[in-house]
């Protein structure tokens, strides 16, 4: 159009420009309402605030009250113990713990939040891109005209960006759930780790408090001895000496209990202010059958089958970057109003690729798969010699059981039955009866321990093998348990 004279405004002149301000106003009003319609189906905020006091009160009524925890649904996971019904009156057996933990545990959910964070995430996955609206108002040179062009254009789906998109949700998605299978048998682990500890600490806690309680029966000789100055006073301190070690070492192993206590507290997702009493009948382990050595059998192992999905996730990266090289196509109808005079057509927009070729991008992607691949290997080797070392430690504690049994223990018992004979007959004295007191307190202590750590050390072979973790047998008329 040409430039027309500013001076004084005709009416034609005045007509025109009127015509021209009444076309800008309409399609910038018509786009407007069309951004608006687009954006009435969005998704709205909605504040969401933390009530501190709210989630104390929520943790602590995780055990106030029987109830019916939905933990895994039926044929998700085959391999984990199901307990969905729990009553925490009576005790906290394994089965309930396991639910606990399962329901409540701080790194299962946290892996499971993961997960969900995935799949929210496959959502916009190889959705096709969006198009764009292009609404440029221009006013010429001379001030008197408005040119009005538009345009909407979209992206072509082409070089496959959308379907490699895709993919790398899918094995990402298939990551975040192989972790949480992983997470869960550690967790799962380790709780039935903490019950054979409570089982074993129980019965080192029963051994020195009897060898307590015959101390003190040994120190209320020596008192009455001593009365009669049939012994001296270095002897009385050395008799009090051995009952303070004793309540010591009984003081200890009470601590130890307690930790092991409240570390399984915390990875059933539960306050250490809860005090559950542990139920450790009937046999709290379970254990799992030892699998044959197999190096085919680990690759059933959670840990194994989440770097597999983690290597393939790479590969899906990779493919996702190759794709990305190439430049992107946005074609689409474009208009132009040159006041009054309408013309209508199609653009073509492409990328020109001269100074970024995403080659960083596929270099990069290439080195996660190689790290992936690296990771695979090494969990492939760890598991392994996990395996194998717990094989052997539990073998060597087996054999030191069976010998120690045979030995130390059969010694120490003999020399309370010999120390007993004696006192009879009055030919011992009170150094001797503590010091036989004291070995056979240490040879059931030395016997329980390398009961637990034979116990232990199967239980991690079992598990770095592949074996399925059941639950124990328990019978109740009352409520579901499986």
């Amino acid at each position: 159009m040409k430039a027309q004279n500013l001076g004084a405004a005709s009416p034609s002149k005045e007509k025109a420009g009127a015509h021209q301000t009444h076309t800008f106003r309409e399609y910038t009003r018509r786009g407007l309402l069309a951004c608006l319609s687009l954006l009435c189906g969005c998704a709205s905020y909605s504040p969401q605030p933390i009530d501190p006091f709210h989630e104390i009160d929520q943790l602590d009524q995780r055990v106030t009250e029987s109830r019916r925890l939905d933990v895994v649904p039926p044929g998700k996971q085959e391999w984990l113990p199901l307990r969905t019904s729990i009553d925490l009156t009576d005790g906290l057996d394994l089965a309930e713990a396991n639910a606990l933990a399962l329901f409540y545990g701080p790194r299962i959910r946290a892996a499971r939040s993961s997960e969900r964070v995935a799949g929210a995430q496959l959502l916009r996955a190889g959705l096709l891109s969006n198009p764009e609206l292009f609404l440029g108002p221009r006013i010429s040179a001379s001030g008197s005209d408005v040119i009005f062009p538009a345009g909407l254009s979209w992206e072509l789906p082409l070089w496959g960006k959308r379907e490699a998109e895709k993919s790398l949700a899918d094995q990402r998605l298939s990551v975040a759930q192989l972790r949480v299978v992983s997470t869960e048998l550690r967790v799962l682990t380790e709780v039935r780790s903490a019950f054979i500890r409570v089982a074993g600490l129980h019965q080192v806690l029963k051994a020195l408090e009897a060898q307590l309680d015959g101390s003190e029966r040994v120190l209320q000789w020596v008192a009455a001895l001593q009365q009669t100055g049939e012994i001296d006073a270095v002897t009385a301190y050395l008799a009090r000496l051995e009952q303070d070690e004793a309540r010591a070492t009984l003081a200890t192993t009470r601590l130890e209990l307690e930790s092991t206590t409240l570390k399984l507290l915390e990875n059933i997702g539960v306050p250490p202010t809860s005090r559950l009493s542990l139920t450790l009948d009937p046999d709290p382990i379970s254990m799992p059958e030892l699998p044959s050595l197999s190096r085919r059998r680990l690759l059933r192992h959670p840990e194994i089958r989440t770097a597999l999905s983690e290597y393939e996730a790479a590969e899906a990266a990779l493919k996702l970057e190759v794709a990305r090289q190439y430049p992107a196509i946005r074609v689409g109808p474009e208009f132009e109003d040159d006041g009054g005079d309408a013309s209508v057509g199609a653009g073509v927009g492409i990328e020109l690729p001269l100074f970024d070729r995403n080659r960083g991008g596929v270099a990069e992607a290439e080195q996660r798969r190689e790290a992936a691949r690296d990771r695979l290997a090494s969990s492939l080797l760890q598991l392994s010699h996990v395996e194998a070392q717990a094989r052997a430690e539990w073998v060597a504690n087996d054999r030191m059981l069976n010998d120690y049994r045979a030995g130390a223990l059969k010694n120490a018992q003999g020399a309370r039955r010999s120390l007993e004979l004696r006192l009879q007959a009055g030919q011992s004295n009170v150094l001797e009866v503590l010091a036989a007191l004291r070995a056979l307190t240490s040879a059931r202590v030395r016997e329980l321990e390398l009961e637990r750590e034979s116990t232990l050390a199967r239980l991690r072979a079992a598990v770095a093998g592949g074996a399925v973790l059941k639950d124990p047998t328990h019978n109740n008329s009352e409520t579901e348990k499986r």
